[in-house]
């Protein structure tokens, strides 16, 4: 547990229904945290819907000097609604899956929770540059490549019948899938008839082929958001990070 983990003359444990001794009763969003000292607050909260709740946690947290927090899968997205877009004053240093069976029950026994870790900061950033829906919302990158459009004949979700029906895109691939993806020549093709098409826009032959290439090659599953049923999820803000991520050795071969 992580209270355990602290100084015992340096840490406060708060908890609106404590199940140990030495925590306080309150409701985390009304306690007053320290200001006057260095304050480090780590826990896993409640997630509520779509994770409004665990943001409500990070906010109210915002003045310390590092926040971390156990939080659900939404704070991974990169897509343009992602709920990480929505925390005040901090920056995000570090994110990590957890692993299977990570959670331990009052029963000790294994609990299967999917989950992220993450370190919030109010003074550090994260030097390693990752694509951001939010900051490119008014224009999507990376147009001297591709051009990437979401395509769908899944009931109530129709869209992109232009590159479904009347084009072909230079490649297709699903946007749900469990395991493990990769790119197809044709919709048909595309696992729940939900996908991504990409289509490259330049007419340079060989640089088309190293980008089929690369996206051939990517594992998607280090790029999807993972669900709680364990089903992986592409955008196409995971299309923009993965080509982000490649754009050295691109230029290189």
């Amino acid at each position: 547990m992580f209270y355990d983990l602290f100084p015992k003359n340096r840490r406060i444990g708060i908890d609106i229904e404590p199940k140990r001794d030495g925590f306080i009763q309150c409701d985390f969003l009304n306690y007053q945290l320290p200001t006057h000292q260095k304050v480090i607050c780590l826990g896993n909260p409640p997630f509520g819907h779509r994770g409004v709740m665990a943001l409500e946690f990070i906010n109210h947290a915002r003045n310390c000097d590092f926040v971390c927090f156990i939080l659900p899968m939404f704070f991974e997205s990169q897509g343009k609604g992602s709920i990480k877009y929505r925390v005040k004053g901090l920056n995000l240093l570090y994110s990590e899956r957890l692993e299977k069976n990570a959670f331990i029950d009052f029963k000790n026994k294994e609990v299967d929770v999917h989950c992220v870790f993450q370190i919030w900061s109010k003074k550090y950033q994260n030097k390693k540059s990752e694509f951001s829906w939010y900051k490119n919302r008014h224009k999507e990158p990376f147009g001297e490549y591709i051009k990437v459009f979401t395509v769908s004949l899944a009931k109530n979700r129709e869209c992109g019948k232009e590159w479904i029906f009347n084009q072909k895109a230079s490649f297709y691939i699903s946007s749900t899938f469990y395991k493990s993806t990769q790119i197809v020549e044709n919709f048909e093709e595309v696992k729940y008839q939900s996908g991504i098409a990409v289509v490259f826009t330049s007419a340079d032959k060989v640089l088309n082929a190293k980008l089929k290439k690369l996206f051939k090659e990517i594992d998607w599953t280090k790029y999807a958001s993972l669900a709680t049923n364990s089903c992986y999820h592409l955008g196409k803000s995971h299309i923009f990070q993965a080509l982000h991520d490649h754009l050295d050795s691109l230029k290189d071969n």
